[in-house]
């Protein structure tokens, strides 16, 4: 019997200036501050790459990886449902 695994999907509500790194793979718009904080959120939540993020961005005292304030979007992620 084949199966295939069952995805779920997640959004994330992260710093807008991610975008760029997360989507596309470029980092040259982070710092490497930022780079490694983000590495670091994607790596701690087991994500893999998004699949998709919202095409606004808007402003949020806080986020789902930081406490900082600062324009934010929304990210999708398909992990594998539990």
């Amino acid at each position: 019997m084949n199966t295939k695994p069952v995805l779920e999907k997640v959004t994330y509500t992260l710093p807008s200036y991610w975008a760029s790194y997360l989507i596309n793979g470029d980092s040259s718009g982070i710092s490497d501050k930022d780079k490694a904080e983000c590495d670091s959120f994607i790596a701690r939540m087991e994500l893999p790459a998004p699949v998709d993020c919202s095409t606004e961005s808007w402003f949020s005292w806080h986020n789902d990886a930081t406490d900082l304030g600062g324009d934010v979007m929304e990210y999708t992620f398909l992990i594998p449902s539990k």
